[in-house]
């Protein structure tokens, strides 16, 4: 059966002809070097004595974000990672829903690469980017509840990173929580809501000296929702699933 036609950015003043869907993917050298700047984060965090078992999601984003973008950013201490290459880490900055229905959608972090002064891109520039939902999962965070449910399925939806073919979520991990053990028997009970086509597999040989997070790995998952101005039915997504401990 084919899609329904979903008028949304013509009408906002977009030419159907200025973008391209799906945009073009970042790639996996992006999201591990994203990945690299969280672990050094988590690192100098902990270095600093902040109180990781004791603090809230929200603390613990917005500690990760002040660090990436105040220091890591500006000093460049992770290779590849700069103000040179990427736009200012944001933290909760509002985007809208692939159909334009909800404008105020919030993911948790946003790293958007700086293309300086090369050819403009057929992109949507406020959609073209690594967003990033972060969730705890402990005792009262349940993997299924808390993380599938209220954030991975964001990405499935087309509440974030629609146009993109790629997400990211950061998990903080307490109490004894692993992928392994939580998360895949979560995600194995959510099959059809999270469409699932691949539950989570690494993704890379895991580097023996990262004692203090999970090794990355990925999912994907076809999305339901066709995408605007006649563009067809949305693409599968990858998300990526980076758990670190916060006891």
């Amino acid at each position: 059966m084919s899609q329904p036609r979903i008028e949304g950015l013509f009408t906002l003043g977009v030419r159907p002809d200025s973008y391209r869907l799906p945009h073009p993917r970042l790639g996996l050298p992006v999201v591990l070097l994203v990945r690299r700047v969280l672990l050094h984060a988590f690192e100098v965090l902990r270095e600093r004595g902040f109180p990781f078992a004791e603090m809230t999601e929200d603390a613990i984003t917005e500690a990760l974000r002040a660090l990436i973008e105040n220091d890591l950013r500006q000093n460049g201490q992770v290779k590849g990672f700069s103000r040179k290459t990427y736009e200012t880490v944001v933290r909760q900055g509002e985007v809208s829903n692939y159909d334009f229905t909800k404008r105020r959608k919030s993911p948790d972090l946003c790293f958007k690469l700086r293309h300086g002064d090369e050819e403009p891109r057929p992109v949507l520039s406020e959609h073209y980017a690594l967003f990033v939902e972060c969730k705890p999962i402990d005792r009262t965070h349940a993997a299924g509840g808390k993380y599938c449910d209220k954030g991975l399925c964001r990405f499935v939806d087309g509440d974030y990173a629609w146009a993109m073919e790629e997400g990211f979520m950061l998990g903080y991990a307490r109490d004894g929580r692993t992928i392994a053990k939580h998360l895949l028997p979560a995600m194995q009970q959510r099959l059809e809501p999270l469409k699932v086509v691949e539950l989570p597999k690494p993704i890379a040989r895991p580097d023996t000296r990262v004692t203090a997070a999970e090794a990355l790995r990925a999912s994907r998952h076809r999305r339901g929702f066709p995408w605007v101005d006649g563009n067809g039915p949305a693409t599968d997504i990858l998300v990526y699933h980076s758990w670190h401990n916060c006891d």
